[in-house]
């Protein structure tokens, strides 16, 4: 049975310093077309290039001020922002200022 409600995430370390994830959503908990997490990158740290060479993510920007590094250049993010990083596209995520920049991103497919 799928979860309805992800009240038992709690938050993991990431690969890189400085970054943390609370996976709310995988793919066994809605058949496998999507998984979605909260990031939070800590001021000083960042999301060290990479990309999802099957799957597009979606972020969303709870709060603080960041940059998105992609193929297409240097984007300026806050508050409210929505943006994606389609299938293969190499990118990056760093807070500015000092306070945490926290996303929300999901995956499709997913990837976790």
């Amino acid at each position: 049975m799928s979860k309805t409600f992800a009240l038992d995430a709690t938050f993991e370390k990431h690969p890189d310093d400085g970054v943390f994830l609370k996976p709310f959503f995988n793919k066994a908990d809605v058949d496998g077309r999507l998984n979605n997490l909260e990031i939070i990158v800590v001021p000083g740290y960042e999301i060290k290039p990479h990309n999802h060479p099957n799957s597009t993510e979606f972020f969303y920007v709870v709060s603080g001020e960041g940059e998105f590094k992609d193929n297409e250049g240097v984007h300026k993010i806050k508050a409210g922002d929505a943006f994606r990083a389609p299938d293969g596209v190499t990118h990056s995520l760093k807070p500015l200022g000092n306070e945490p920049l926290k996303l929300l991103a999901t995956f499709c497919p997913p990837i976790m």
